[in-house]
């Protein structure tokens, strides 16, 4: 079965954004500072959230993980690039140092808070985010 996620009317399948070096499809905000798998409408933040698959399903998270190098941020293997061997942070390329990011609004799933821990989605159900003016959807749903 192949999850779907829908984004303004852009269809993505989940399954296929990852590979060998992508385990994490990270959504936000289209923008050269920060790559995105699945990128959003100017109202999310770069940063708004992830989705992990695991054994239990897609697993949902606010926020990111990503590395300080300004570089790597923009990275699509999601690690330090090579060409400024981590200077810009006083880290080694071949350990960089990553950090929590995030959003400035919180993502609610079908209109709660997600856990810090994170939640696992199910069919039919709606991410959301909250700007304090209006909400913008993304909804989550299954092909068979």
């Amino acid at each position: 079965m192949k999850t779907k996620l829908i984004v303004d009317s852009n269809e993505f399948v989940l399954e296929d954004q990852l590979s060998p070096s992508r385990s994490i499809i990270m959504v936000g905000k289209e923008s050269e500072e920060a790559y995105n798998v699945i990128p959003t409408g100017e109202h999310w933040d770069l940063f708004q959230c992830q989705l992990t698959h695991s054994e239990r399903g897609w697993l949902l998270r606010n926020g990111q993980w990503r590395t300080e190098c300004p570089k790597g941020i923009r990275s699509r293997l999601q690690h330090a690039c090579q060409m400024c061997r981590g200077c810009c942070v006083n880290v080694r390329t071949a350990n960089p140092k990553y950090s929590w990011r995030f959003p400035a609004f919180a993502t609610l799933l079908n209109g709660k808070s997600v856990p810090e821990e994170g939640i696992v989605v199910k069919d039919g159900d709606i991410i959301t985010i909250a700007d304090g003016k209006s909400d913008f959807f993304i909804s989550i749903c299954f092909a068979i």
